[in-house]
């Protein structure tokens, strides 16, 4: 009967018990929500395969195309690569290094603490799964501004490109993007949003090879060809964008009014398709010119973390409202031992009375 009052933020199964639904979405909002054929497509095995294949082999067929050229190889670029060079990256992984840290000592603290909670919880593993993943996007970002500072990763731009000769390319950027944000799509759309698999592979997929065919973009020095190629990764942009405001529009209708942190899973993919319209104003600003390399350097090593940092507060905020929602549920299943209050000691292993 305890188990029944996990059903309102725990998307417990009252027939097959308790299992939890991602990050406390309801059932509906996890499973109903999907729709027919929410198990068609790639599942959680096998969609990264698909994602990592695409990727490399976007990133294969584009490099081999561009052979972009090491920028220490161009005078000019070596100087504007001096240039461009900041303490901005050193100071970036110093707060990196700390914010992994921090969230590696919490979801350690907080897997230890929900043990007991993890044995009569079917499911309640896949909590932990978005800060695990929050910590490898630190990790990335930490390493990307490693290679920046050690100006690593870094080729010269086609003639023409940015109105300058020897223009530098920051490839560790890009780089860093492929792996990172497909983490962000994951945790907004599987984790944030519960939508299945095959809805989350798409965007995935069409982001990551906009973001490999932009990257080459700079090494093309035919501009008709290179303009041509810009205009289809914006295309690409678009068409992603529109699927993940799909997810917020088949969550909106399917979730349940009372679901813990039920904007901010929301507001996730919003932020993310409106900063990626902020990340292309600026890599269109950087070829035709209009930003020096050092200024667009600075804009992106930014940018990079405060979305990091963005996504992490609203998932922190979706946990602890969540867990409070999972605790009020308990309490209020709890019998009575005595007129202290609800004995918990059970569930959590405090024995504690809480009045």
């Amino acid at each position: 009967r305890a188990m029944v009052g996990f059903e309102r933020s725990a998307g417990m199964d009252r027939e097959g018990g308790g299992d939890y639904e991602e990050l406390g979405g309801s059932s509906d909002a996890g499973r109903g929500a999907a729709g027919p054929g929410a198990g068609a497509g790639p599942g959680a095995g096998a969609a990264p395969a698909v994602w990592v294949a695409s990727t490399a082999l976007a990133v294969l067929v584009v490099g081999s195309a561009v052979r972009p050229a090491p920028c220490a190889g161009v005078e000019a670029c070596a100087r504007a690569e001096v240039v461009a060079g900041s303490p901005l990256s050193g100071y970036a992984v110093c707060a990196l290094c700390t914010a992994l840290l921090l969230e590696t000592v919490s979801l350690g603290l907080t897997w230890l603490s929900a043990g007991p909670l993890r044995r009569i919880v079917r499911g309640l593993d896949r909590v932990f799964v978005p800060p695990l993943l929050l910590c490898v996007t630190f990790l990335v970002l930490i390493l990307e501004n490693i290679c920046i500072e050690g100006l690593w990763l870094v080729h010269v731009a086609a003639p023409g490109v940015g109105e300058a000769a020897g223009r530098p390319v920051y490839s560790a950027i890009y780089a860093e993007w492929v792996v990172n944000v497909p983490i962000l799509l994951v945790l907004s759309g599987r984790f944030a949003l519960s939508r299945p698999w095959a809805e989350v592979s798409r965007p995935v997929i069409v982001t990551n090879l906009y973001i490999v065919l932009s990257w080459g973009a700079f090494f093309v020095p035919r501009p008709a060809l290179r303009w041509s190629a810009i205009l289809v990764a914006f295309a690409m942009y678009g068409w992603a964008s529109v699927d993940m405001a799909g997810w917020i529009r088949r969550f909106r209708e399917a979730s349940p009014e009372d679901l813990p942190g039920r904007r901010s899973r929301s507001s996730i993919a919003v932020g993310l398709v409106a900063i990626f319209f902020v990340y292309g104003l600026i890599y269109l600003a950087a070829q035709v010119g209009a930003i020096s390399s050092k200024a667009e350097l600075r804009s992106f090593v930014i940018l990079d973390v405060c979305v990091k940092l963005n996504v992490l507060l609203v998932f922190v905020g979706i946990r602890s409202s969540q867990f409070y929602d999972l605790l009020v549920d308990l309490l209020a299943n709890k019998r009575v031992h005595d007129e202290g209050g609800y004995a918990i000691a059970d569930s959590f292993g405090a024995g504690a009375q809480v009045p």
